[in-house]
Parts: C-alpha cells; structure tokens; sequence
C-alpha cells in the first residue's frame, strides 16, 4: 500500500479555497497541472509503498498527546523557489508551528520504528499543483493570482493515516484510519 500521513481539510475550507484554485487555473492555461481542491491537504509524513500498516498506527498513536490547534491557511510560495516554480503551494500561517511539531513528533515515532523518511526539514503546505516544463512564467502568473492574506481558518483536531491510489485520473485518497489530537 501507498501511504501517507496527513491533515485533511473540512469541507468548508476547501470549499473556502476552491475560487484561489479556479482562478490560479484560469491563469495558469495548461502549463500548470492544478489540482483537484477535493485532494487538498497537509501531508505530515510520506511512507511510500509499505505493508507495516500495524507499525505505522503504533507510530501515530504515540503522537495523539499533542494538542488540537487553530490553524490558517493563506501564504503562498513554490518549491524550489519563487523565481524557479516546480511545485505550487498554498502555506500554513498562524498554527504552521503546532502543525510542524506533529509532523516531527511523528516522524520520529515512525523512524523509532524504522520507517526511512524524508531528511528534509518540514513546510507545512497545500500542494496545488505542478509546473510542467516551460511553464515557469505560467506558475508565477497563476502564483500572483491567489490571495495574499488568510483565506481559511480551522481547528485541526485530528490527523489521517491516508492510502493513496495512482490511477490514470490521479490519485485517490482514502483515509483507513484517524488519530484525534487531545483536547486543548
């Protein structure tokens, strides 16, 4: 199974989102490969193709003393950079730090149990969608468009151990399993 971990959104939020996205899209023409706002999320952890379904549970079990938090969404950035975009995001403002401390806390749990991850330090972020090549002035243009100030708030109470599908329209997402945050 291809895993992941991550902070799923509310319906409203990504409802909130949804006009950000369309207009970047309009802009963006077909240089940019936006995605769907319904696959909206914050990943926390990426474990790749694994069968350790039971240890990956233990690893987020170990995590759910952390407490729930506010977070807003509104930033906006790409990776590598501004002036080289590859990947379009949407980023964590307030709560960005309760939201990292998750996903090092959980990282480390995961590694305790030997999963390999990522060395890269974590940037919470909604990955909206990929520039294909040549298509750098069209990613900034569609950067441009989006909001600069707080577009969504939410109370992240819970966090999910997700199964991604590759298909031939993208990938599906299904949650098999949530961890609640504790109460704050």
């Amino acid at each position: 199974m291809r895993l992941f971990f991550a902070v799923q959104l509310p319906g409203e939020v990504k409802e909130t989102l949804r006009p950000a996205l369309e207009a970047a899209r309009a802009v963006a023409g077909d240089s940019v490969g936006l995605g769907k706002v319904e696959q909206l999320h914050f990943t926390l952890a990426f474990l790749g193709e694994t069968d350790r379904l039971d240890d990956a549970v233990a690893a987020a079990e170990a995590v759910q003393t952390l407490p729930e938090f506010e977070l807003a969404v509104g930033s906006r950035g790409a990776f590598p950079s501004m002036s080289r975009p590859r990947v379009l995001w949407i980023g964590a403002t307030d709560g960005a730090a309760a939201l990292a401390a998750v996903a090092e806390a959980l990282a480390a749990a995961l590694r305790e149990r030997g999963f390999k991850l990522e060395d890269r330090p974590f940037q919470p972020h909604l990955t909206l969608g990929r520039a294909k090549p040549n298509g750098a002035r069209e990613a900034r243009r569609a950067l441009e468009a989006l909001p600069k100030s707080t577009l969504a708030r939410f109370q992240v109470r819970e966090f999910a151990l997700v199964q991604s599908v590759l298909g031939g329209s993208g990938a599906t997402h299904t949650a098999l399993r949530t961890f609640a945050l504790a109460p704050a």
